[in-house]
């Protein structure tokens, strides 16, 4: 991560740092729905005992946002989180006092000012780890290539108005397959606010499209990106 200098937020005539940290979410943390993710990090900073401002009024509650929370069952290996100190302490002071307030699964990497906004987001690294019973890995990876290079590939994703028609091929960016023990996909789709794809729906388009049913073992975001492919910091 980069050496930043602190970003200082003046609330109500008090100086306040805003902080960004990246964190691994792996192993049997993948489980931990948004919801309590969120309400173990709170737990986390309460047991690190650091100077974490609340938010002002009525209810006051730890400011803490996420860019592009994680989808339940997925490992993300550099994911997001903000939220503000009122002590302009050593980062790496306070990553290491987070570190060892968090469960199993969940590691803090860094702690820095943010660079970017949240709606810089605009696509996202991942990896799929697929198997199939009814095919040898060789021949699910040939067919895999075989789905990808079609022309358009067309399937029904849910949206707020209910479901729609959408075609996926020029949603993909970048894509790539591998095989051995396991057959694995990494795929760079759209992901924020405005346009977000779930890897899965294209991987259960392909299972649609095959007939055959995947196994998956593992689904992990890797990384999160800005339009021009930068990493999101």
């Amino acid at each position: 991560m980069a050496d930043l200098q602190p970003k200082i937020t003046v609330i109500e005539g008090v100086p306040v740092y805003d902080v960004r940290a990246f964190y691994h979410k792996f192993g049997r943390a993948k489980y931990i729905s948004h919801l309590d993710l969120y309400r173990t990090i709170q737990r986390a900073f309460q047991r690190a005992k650091l100077p974490i401002w609340y938010t002002q009024g009525f209810n006051p509650h730890i400011y803490l946002t996420f860019a592009l929370p994680i989808a339940l069952g997925y490992e993300g290996i550099n994911e997001s989180f903000d939220f503000r100190l009122t002590t302009d302490i050593p980062l790496n002071e306070a990553a290491k006092r987070l570190n060892d307030a968090m469960p199993e699964g969940i590691v803090i990497r860094a702690i820095q000012p943010p660079v970017h906004k949240a709606n810089d987001i605009e696509r996202a690294d991942y990896e799929l780890t697929m198997s199939c019973k009814a095919l040898p890995m060789e021949q699910l990876a040939e067919k895999l290539n075989e789905f990808l290079a079609q022309d358009s590939i067309e399937t029904e994703k849910r949206t707020k108005k209910g479901p729609k028609m959408v075609d996926l091929k020029p949603m993909i960016f970048a894509k790539r397959v591998f095989c051995g023990d396991m057959v694995k996909l990494k795929v760079t789709l759209p992901a924020g606010t405005q346009v977000n794809i779930n890897p899965t729906l294209l991987t259960d388009a392909f299972a649609k499209w095959a007939a055959i049913d995947l196994d998956y073992h593992n689904i992990c975001r890797l990384k999160v990106l800005c339009a021009d492919g930068t990493e999101f910091i």
